[in-house]
């Protein structure tokens, strides 16, 4: 009889409580010689196999609320090995409707996760629609602005004064500045790390035998930046070797003196040298990032990382 209950829970294992609870109603109609077997929660049938009656008679109502698990077969039991085999099995169901209750709550869950996580992509769908013909909708008067301001700077439309030439400038401008403000903040969204802190202070982590870097950044906000968590990290390493052979590092991560930018600044002791080849792989990563890199080499070794940062994230003014 273990074995057999052994076996029912290894079937439970591998293709779900439902395959074990019907495992174990055929090897208690196996070892009964019975020609029907059903399990009972309360009056609720949760399975039955083979030849079972159509109804089940009442049981009494004892007031409690608790739902008794109870395995019946039929015909009844006659011998006392058939009810003992009855009564282990009745034993061991308890465990396997509560695991089976179990993994219906986590298939009602999974399915509500699901429906949400549609639901959610339907309006994300809705909202760059929105955001691209809110866009398109912003530029097309700008557009006709710039155009009629081009003609009238030509003189298509005839002989302009100074004063007048100054004017249409500074419409242009506007106009230019507004564009760029409008492809900025209702652009489709790019990849970004919420905080670049946490990646600089791995890479500039205290190493046995070096000098401990000096780490200067913001500490009372995190530092959302736009690009790929991996290029940021694979940046930061760069930097953190190409400086590891100074005596003295200074890391610095605060706001550009350009609005909405974050300045990135590593200097080293005088004498430290940069490989071309690390510089190289800067550049590269700095242009993939949408930065600028700078690189100084008198009176000492630095170089600053410029970046923008993320529009939904103000970034504080310089000081």
């Amino acid at each position: 009889m273990e074995t057999t209950l052994t076996a029912v829970a290894e079937q439970a294992l591998r293709g779900g409580t439902r395959a074990g609870l019907e495992a174990l109603l055929k090897a208690s109609m196996r070892l009964t010689g019975a020609t029907g077997a059903a399990l009972y929660e309360g009056r609720v049938c949760v399975m039955k196999v083979g030849n079972v009656p159509a109804r089940r008679a009442r049981t009494k109502d004892t007031g409690s609320t608790k739902r008794p698990s109870l395995l019946e077969v039929w015909p009844a039991p006659l011998t006392t090995s058939q009810r003992n085999v009855v009564a282990r099995f009745n034993a061991f169901a308890p465990a396997l409707l509560a695991a089976h209750a179990r993994e219906v709550a986590r298939g009602a869950r999974q399915a509500r996760l699901l429906e949400a996580k549609l639901r959610l992509e339907r309006t994300v769908t809705a909202l760059n629609k929105r955001r691209s013909r809110a866009a398109h909708d912003l530029r097309t008067p700008l557009m006709v602005m710039k155009g009629y301001v081009d003609m009238m700077r030509k003189g298509t439309s005839g002989p302009l004064g100074a004063q007048a030439q100054r004017y249409l400038e500074r419409i242009a401008k506007v106009a230019a500045d507004q564009k760029e403000l409008i492809d900025r903040r209702l652009s489709p969204p790019v990849p970004g790390l919420d905080d670049l802190r946490p990646v600089l202070t791995r890479a500039f982590a205290p190493v046995r035998g070096r000098a401990t870097p000096s780490l200067s950044m913001p500490g009372d906000q995190p530092v959302p930046v736009r690009g790929a968590r991996a290029d940021w990290e694979l940046l930061a390493r760069t930097l953190a070797r190409g400086t590891a052979g100074a005596v003295a590092v200074d890391v610095h991560l605060g706001p550009a003196q350009e609005s909405s930018h974050w300045l990135l600044r590593v200097r080293a002791c005088p004498g430290a040298v940069l490989p071309e080849r690390t510089e190289a792989v800067l550049r590269q990563l700095a242009g993939r990032l949408g930065g600028t890199l700078a690189v100084a080499v008198e009176p000492r070794l630095e170089l600053a990382l410029v970046v923008s940062g993320d529009d939904a994230f103000p970034v504080p003014a310089h000081r």
